[in-house]
């Protein structure tokens, strides 16, 4: 029933504006028309107050209450989504927090590793360069040997060849001072073949041991020798096969 009354008092509200415009209209358009006041208020205040007395009287909407109950719904839920949101967050700041501290700890860690292995690529470099130069002097060292040794072979050669030369000339002249026949030589041969000196001094500066290639090659030996070490110490050497 109220909600009627309010109906009728909206359609008679919503009449008498629309004759009050109408009559506007007409006046603006320059039309003579008779403007009825005992229509137009009591239309108006008629329909205002049933208007009011109708939505005042009106039973709550049922759409409203649900729309209510939905709202309190989702506010609990909202609040609840807070306090989540909110509890996330302080878990986000303690997570943040611990993490910061583990990476500044690492960063530190990090750093000190990094001072260490400088420190220690610096004590290589030292070493290192260190060792390049003992390594520099030892290839010094080593071509001055060499070059000493290069000079104590070539003395060498130069003794042997005078030593050479010398036996050479002593052995010249001691063939001229001995007879002609050279039974005496042949004697002082078997002489010291019977004594154990059988080793025997070729005119080339070689000495070739019993069993040798060219021992029994050698048949007029220029000097007999007891042992290796008086024929190397007379000048003769041991041949290269």
């Amino acid at each position: 029933m109220s909600n009627a009354i309010a109906i009728i008092g909206f359609l008679a509200f919503l009449f008498a504006l629309g004759y009050g415009i109408f009559y506007l209209i007409c006046k603006a358009a320059k039309k003579e028309k008779r403007f009825s006041k005992k229509l137009f208020w009591p239309l108006l205040i008629v329909g205002f107050v049933l208007l009011l007395t109708g939505s005042s009287s009106a039973e709550p909407d049922t759409s409203a209450a649900k729309a209510e109950e939905k709202y309190s719904t989702l506010d609990t839920a909202y609040q609840k989504l807070t306090k989540d949101h909110q509890a996330l967050e302080k878990k986000y700041e303690s997570i943040s927090a611990a993490a910061e501290k583990e990476k500044s700890e690492a960063e530190a860690g990090n750093e000190k590793k990094l001072s260490e292995l400088s420190q220690e690529i610096n004590e290589l470099k030292k070493t290192n360069k260190s060792l390049k130069q003992d390594n520099e002097k030892l290839k010094n060292s080593q071509k001055k040997l060499e070059k000493t040794a290069k000079t104590l072979q070539s003395e060498n050669k130069t003794l042997k060849r005078q030593k050479e030369e010398t036996k050479t000339s002593e052995h010249t002249e001691t063939a001229q001072n001995t007879a002609p026949s050279s039974g005496g030589h042949a004697g002082t041969k078997a002489a010291d073949t019977s004594q154990g000196c059988d080793i025997k001094g070729s005119r080339n500066g070689i000495y070739h041991t019993p069993g040798s290639t060219y021992y029994d090659r050698t048949t007029d030996p220029v000097e007999m020798f007891c042992s290796v070490e008086d024929a190397e110490a007379a000048g003769f050497r041991a041949p290269k096969r």
